[in-house]
């Protein structure tokens, strides 16, 4: 017994020199990535919080600390206001849109019809094209002189006249919205129909055999299942939607005037046409705070709808 006792506790240290070999092995490999890390994601938040302290005008006088005023300015300024509420416009419009569709989608394609696997590929195919592209694309689409959207819509006798589709207010949230739509409509419905394809055919076949129609096989057995998915393509979508620049800012420019101005348009006017960097990472920084609530609301969106399948 007292020899055993003795050959553990001689144990002991080697498995602790074991161990702490194999973490500085781990830290070693990790390190490579955790230097870019720190060099492209958490330095750059270190300079914006710092830079929104200070007055960093590109063309006035050099650098000087103004404490909270940046902060004062960007929240009490009416235009940043209007923008933030054109953002989660913007995000509810077409994230709600695209949810719609891309369920509609995947009930469709997941009826294993011969063309399926045809229309499956011509609905990605708005996944790979650039946003930027597609806004050029949608632009000259909707022109008033020479698009084809009009042209199209007076043939049919749907309009008398053609519509300036970027030129009204309405119609400019109509085109950006529905190009948003066009575009990640394919994704939601992706991620729709992986869960789709593990919703088990047992308690379908029982309830169709006690009556139970289409409708409501829909609402109580394949609806249920669904959910984690469809929390999962919210969340996903909705963080890439608060992050839109590039097809708004081609397609329309925020306009007309700044009716679909978002956001990421105001950061872009106030830091590169401005040129007031201090007031523009002050907005980022409140804008990044906004969304890290929001995400985590979110998040508990996921979580609470596992829970539900979990039980």
């Amino acid at each position: 017994m007292t020899v055993t006792v003795a050959n553990d506790e001689a144990r002991r240290p080697l498995g602790r020199l074991a161990f702490s070999r194999h973490a500085a092995m781990g830290w070693g490999l990790m390190s490579p990535a955790l230097v870019i890390l720190a060099i492209m994601a958490i330095a750059p938040a270190i300079y914006l919080v710092y830079v929104s302290f200070r007055h960093e005008n590109l063309l006035g006088p050099g650098s000087m600390f103004v404490g909270l005023q940046n902060y004062s300015r960007v929240v009490s300024n009416r235009e940043n206001w209007s923008a933030a509420l054109s953002t989660i416009q913007f995000v509810v419009l077409a994230v709600s849109l695209e949810l719609g569709f891309g369920l509609g989608l995947a009930l469709l394609l997941n009826r294993r019809l011969p063309e399926s696997d045809l229309l499956t590929a011509l609905f990605i195919l708005p996944l790979g094209v650039a946003p930027v592209v597609s806004a050029l694309v949608f632009r000259v689409l909707l022109d008033p002189a020479y698009g084809w959207v009009d042209y199209y819509l007076q043939t049919w006798g749907l309009i008398a006249e053609p519509i300036d589709w970027l030129g009204n207010p309405f119609t400019a949230w109509v085109a950006i919205v529905s190009l948003d739509v066009w575009q990640w409509t394919p994704f939601v419905t992706l991620i729709l129909l992986a869960g789709l394809s593990g919703v088990p055919s047992d308690p379908k076949e029982a309830a169709i055999m006690d009556g139970a129609g289409p409708v409501q096989l829909f609402w109580h057995i394949t609806l249920p299942f669904l959910r984690p998915f469809i929390a999962i393509a919210l969340v996903l979508r909705s963080i890439d939607a608060f992050k839109t620049f590039g097809s708004i800012f081609v397609l329309t420019t925020g306009g007309p005037g700044t009716s679909t101005e978002v956001i990421n348009l105001t950061l872009y006017r106030i830091a590169l046409q401005n040129f007031d960097i201090g007031a523009a990472a002050a907005l980022g920084i409140v804008f990044l705070v906004f969304l890290s609530v929001i995400m985590q609301q979110l998040l508990g969106v996921i979580g609470r709808n596992t829970d539900i399948l979990e039980d």
